[in-house]
């Protein structure tokens, strides 16, 4: 009996080990950027719907006043001061624009603009509205400048919206703004009216730890599951070197990230300030 009983203890204690390890083993599988694998170098840009110079004149002028010094207080908050682009020597290219579109804005003493949720650029929503994030400080900061400057009375709201339909919802007036990490491209150039560059980030490639020895390169990648944003620039790279065997459209950042945590995905591009962010609150 006494011989059973010893059996026992050591088959639970071998058992307990076990699941411990196998406990251990998941709990130090957390997301992790591929090192040396920057896959393009960007800046974010505030965009308005196409031929409304006037409005992002505004904006520029703005950005470049606070530069200095409130923006460097809101990029402080968010760890982002090494990023940000803009300096008090900016030049506002649209400094000479007379449409409409700042007087129309000025008229209505409200600008909406279109966000989508990912720290630390927009996030910690509290019915419908985002309460934290640079991009949501730094728009309260620019058009609290504006106010003061023009004596005007401007409120701000925020919309969430499908990253995919940001253009759509510009030209259909929905919204007055993008103003969530938007990557500056000449196709965007084209399609909208673009702020000058406020923050500087790059599209990073990001795996668990699990898998960080065997995906450390594009080429190691071809048979992964990859994922991004739908119509972001991490999507944009994914097909430009052919990333994965498989790609799966993700709603937002923030849902491929997790999709990668739960497994669904083995490799997602996206931006270094929002990796950089999440991956440091992984316990």
């Amino acid at each position: 009996m006494k011989k059973f009983l010893s059996v026992l203890l050591v088959a639970v204690i071998v058992l307990s080990l076990a699941a411990t390890i196998v406990a251990c083993g998941k709990k130090d599988n957390k997301p992790v950027v591929v090192t040396d694998l920057v896959l393009a170098q960007e800046q974010y840009g505030i965009a308005a719907k196409k031929g409304n110079n006037a409005l992002i004149s505004k904006i520029n002028e703005a950005l470049i006043a606070i530069a200095d010094d409130e923006m460097q207080t809101v990029a402080t908050a968010y760890g982002l001061n090494s990023e940000i682009a803009v300096t008090s020597s900016t030049v506002n290219p649209f400094a000479s624009a007379s449409d409409a579109s700042w007087t129309n804005l000025v008229s209505r003493n409200k600008v909406v603009i279109g966000y989508t949720v990912f720290a630390p650029i927009a996030f910690d929503v509290v019915d419908d509205v985002p309460t934290k994030g640079y991009d949501i400080d730094l728009a309260k900061a620019v058009f609290n400048y504006l106010n003061t400057t023009y004596s005007t009375n401007i409120v701000v709201e925020f919309l969430e919206i499908q990253w995919s339909a940001k253009e759509a919802m510009l030209e259909g007036g929905s919204i007055d703004l993008v103003w969530n990490g938007l990557t500056i491209t000449e196709d965007r150039l084209a399609e909208m009216c673009i702020s000058v560059p406020y923050l500087n980030n790059k599209q990073v490639a990001v795996v668990m730890s699990n898998n960080a020895d065997n995906l450390t390169s594009i080429d190691a990648m071809k048979d992964a599951i990859a994922g991004a944003e739908d119509g972001s620039a991490g999507e944009a790279q994914i097909e430009k070197n052919n990333i994965g065997k498989e790609y799966i459209k993700c709603t937002s950042q923030l849902d491929a990230y997790n999709k990668l945590k739960a497994g669904t995905l083995d490799v997602i591009v996206i931006d270094s300030v929002m990796a950089n962010y999440y991956i440091s609150l992984e316990k």
